[in-house]
């Protein structure tokens, strides 16, 4: 069996060489590198598929930036119809397009390969390994074998009707919320006792983990599959559950703590599009909730629904780093970011309606620290 740390020095390793390349054989080549040891693996030729049909909008977006947008010298132009106009199409930069979109999709298809092809408490050891925190290794494991073993993952999670639960969070009813929490830092609580770590590092613990779980679980909120018909829905539910970690924990990080664990645990299970890119998609919200959601509340003796509206506004914007961040990996050129702006502006929508949420959320704070402090007596 290949040890853990060498597999997640592999995926380092191939995502520095696709960056460092812009040549298409050797794009070409680091691409079917990944589908070969896919086969070798016997992986199911449906995750390939999935990874495609996931970026298939994300790759169409970067095609259209080089082949309208971006020209250079000596380019080939190639005329489209379209209805009574005809559109010069950069055939080259098109084609430009195609190879840098090869750049995300290898690094996707290497992050799969290190996370079906083997044990992820085995990949969580490798962590601890490489000298990541006791504290993070310790919530990764506790959420992914809850998730891992839970019945809901296959039932109740599926059986939620994300349209009814976020719309009765933003009209105030958050009860279903509430008892989802309570019961998910129980049951983290419990296998952290279990595992025998020392009660001053339970409480903090038992509530990152619950709420990554939670988190973890709008994973099977879709409006659509696989269409972008609403980006950013989620984060109605989940901006709040970053100002509960920063709440209802005792460490002055407690949301950036929240937001890594669900990165990984969303990249170690596969979830989201763009692999490895999707920690920091979940970090960067937690950090910015740490840093200013304290000069925030020093500012506003009383918050209320238009503070936390606001600051969803802003958490919303810093969940859209992952496409800038995936941008600039792939070299994408300025019209890119421009083609995006319809999704921004969808983020900034729902990133609003989470601070009604949150207002509501936060009344049960009081609850949910009681039951956390009850649990350590």
């Amino acid at each position: 069996m290949i040890d853990p740390r060498l597999k997640i020095l592999y995926l380092l390793a191939i995502g520095v060489a696709a960056y460092a390349t812009a040549n298409p054989l050797l794009l070409g080549g680091l691409l079917t590198l990944q589908v070969v040891l896919g086969f070798y693996a016997r992986l199911p030729l449906t995750g390939l598929l999935t990874i495609f049909r996931r970026l298939a909008f994300f790759c169409l977006v970067i095609v259209l930036s080089f082949g309208f947008f971006s020209p250079e010298d000596g380019d080939r132009f190639l005329s489209v119809p379209l209805f009574w106009w005809t559109l010069p199409m950069n055939l080259s930069g098109a084609i430009r397009g195609l190879v840098f979109s090869s750049r995300i999709i290898t690094l996707i298809c290497a992050s799969r390969l290190i996370q079906e092809s083997g044990d992820r408490k085995a990949l969580v050891d490798g962590l601890r390994g490489l000298f990541v925190p006791d504290f993070l290794a310790y919530s990764l494991d506790l959420v992914l074998s809850t998730l891992g073993s839970d019945k809901r993952r296959g039932g109740q999670g599926k059986r939620m009707k994300p349209t009814v639960v976020i719309r009765s969070a933003v009209r105030g009813d958050v009860d279903y919320l509430v008892g989802l929490l309570e019961q998910s830092m129980a049951q983290a609580r419990e296998r952290a006792l279990a595992s025998g770590l020392k009660i001053a590092v339970i409480r903090d613990l038992s509530v990152i983990s619950g709420l990554a779980t939670v988190g973890m679980m709008l994973r099977f909120f879709k409006v659509m599959p696989g269409i972008p018909i609403a980006p950013g829905h989620k984060g109605i539910i989940l901006i709040p559950l970053y100002i509960l970690a920063h709440d209802l924990t005792l460490s002055r990080w407690g949301a950036t703590q929240m937001g890594t664990v669900v990165g990984l645990s969303s990249f170690l299970m596969g979830g989201g599009k763009f692999g490895p890119f999707e920690i920091l998609r979940h970090l960067t919200p937690g950090l910015f909730v740490d840093l200013l959601m304290p000069l925030a509340r020093r500012l506003v003796r009383t918050p209320g629904v238009m503070l936390y509206a606001l600051f969803g506004v802003g958490v919303a914007v810093t969940r859209l780093s992952t496409l800038i961040l995936v941008g600039l990996f792939v070299q994408a050129p300025r019209a890119f970011y421009a083609l995006l702006l319809p999704m921004t502006l969808a983020n900034v929508v729902f990133g609003f309606l989470s601070g009604f949420v949150t207002f509501h959320l936060l009344k049960s704070v009081g609850k949910l620290k009681a039951s956390v402090t009850k649990s350590q007596e």
